[in-house]
């Protein structure tokens, strides 16, 4: 990282200091072998080349000078001290949302620099500087605010706050050679103090400005994200019910959320797989399954593995999205390796599993009729997660998004 070629060049400098002759002022020799010091003069590289955000094509050559000088520029505004608190990215990272937000946020992104110009020209930033945006779910030909086969639109206040906010960008990239370079090549000769407090001037302008348009654009990101997770959400809330129902030992009400639950997955099976919304499916699909192995001796061997089967994948969905807040999702769903894989795993389980549950359909419900063992997740959980640890040692690799 930059950060870290920095300190190995601050490390090689203090090194080399030895045995040369100083500034003869303490504090500009102990600052120069500092990585804060390479900071200025990497920030002073990098604005050399740093491109017209507002109106150049932005490629990926770009991004690496974009990305370099803004970690510059987040080292320097700690130094300095005004990198003011920046925990609108946690309050407005939607909680289901890959990958999880840092908790104490600071610093400078680049990808605010990328997405901004792509709200308003989305064809002028390489698509792969973008798809690698965590906020986003790029697909071909389809701009930044595609996901899962539908648009979602942005304020129109975003785009004229885009558009300014990379003019500040800019503005400031310029301005920021006045107080440094001067300063870098007569060695502080007007003193470390004085200087310090002329870039704070200057960082105070520019990150006051950098957090007022990220703090937007980061609400407006949260209201699309929240619709596009809007049938990951009721699912979650619905294993939620499930779970307090199951342990309030409410049988009638675990039957209805899983009736609900099954809903709830049909709708989300045909947003990522249209082709399954041909198939018809049962609703109290999973009542029936386990009718299915509680009456084992009027079905066949055969339909009682079948129904387990569904059983089981049913299961693993449960825990995948009682999960979601801790491991969570790409807003582009089928991006999602182990969403993708238990989906289609639990599609085919009740598809195969259809006459079993016809069958299961002609007795009398469990409701009236048994009494214990009813399949919950406390019970089914831990043998559930043996069978997963076997099937799943190597872990898959992650879905190239872009």
């Amino acid at each position: 990282s930059s950060s870290s070629v920095s300190h190995t060049l601050a490390r090689r400098a203090a090194m080399g200091k030895k045995g040369k002759k100083g500034t003869g002022r303490p504090d500009v020799d102990k600052f120069m072998a500092t990585c804060d010091f390479f900071a200025l003069k990497e920030a002073l590289k990098w604005i050399e080349v740093f491109p017209c955000v507002l109106a150049d094509e932005l490629k990926e050559e770009d991004a690496v000078n974009i990305g370099r000088l803004c970690s510059s520029l987040s080292e320097l505004a700690a130094w300095v001290d005004t990198d003011e608190s920046k925990d609108y990215r946690f309050k407005f990272h939607h909680p289901y949302l890959y990958p999880t937000p840092n908790y104490f946020p600071c610093g400078y992104k680049s990808e605010v620099i990328f997405i901004a110009r792509a709200t308003f020209e989305p064809r002028c930033v390489e698509r792969s500087i973008v798809a690698r945006c965590p906020l986003v779910g790029v697909t071909e030909r389809k701009p930044l605010h595609h996901f899962n086969g539908k648009d979602y639109g942005f304020e129109d206040e975003l785009i004229e706050k885009s558009k300014e906010f990379l003019a500040h960008v800019e503005k400031f990239a310029v301005k920021m050679t006045t107080p440094i370079e001067p300063a870098v090549d007569s060695l502080f000769a007007d003193g470390l103090a004085s200087f310090r407090r002329s870039l704070l001037e200057n960082f105070r302008a520019f990150d006051k400005g950098w957090r007022e348009y990220e703090e937007f654009y980061m609400r407006c990101w949260h209201r699309i994200h929240t619709q596009v997770f809007e049938p990951i959400h009721s699912l979650v809330t619905t294993e939620k019910e499930l779970r307090a129902a199951e342990k309030d030992h409410d049988i009638a009400l675990k039957q209805e959320l899983e009736v609900q639950f099954m809903r709830h997955l049909v709708t989300l099976l045909d947003i990522m797989f249209p082709e399954t919304a041909k198939v018809p499916k049962l609703p109290n699909t999973i009542p029936l399954a386990e009718a299915a192995v509680f009456y084992q001796t009027k079905c066949s061997e055969d339909w009682c593995t079948l129904a387990k089967h569904v059983i089981k994948d049913f299961m693993e969905l449960r825990l995948l999205f009682g999960e979601v807040e801790t491991k969570r999702l790409r807003p582009e769903f089928l991006h999602n390796d182990d969403l993708v894989r238990i989906l289609k795993h639990f599609h085919v389980s009740v598809v195969d599993a259809r006459e079993a549950l016809d069958f299961a359909a002609t007795l009398p419900e469990i409701l009236y009729t048994k009494t214990d063992k009813w399949m919950t997740r406390e019970q089914l959980e831990p043998e559930v997660r043996e069978i997963l640890a076997t099937l799943h040692s190597t872990p898959l690799p992650p879905v190239n998004a872009s």
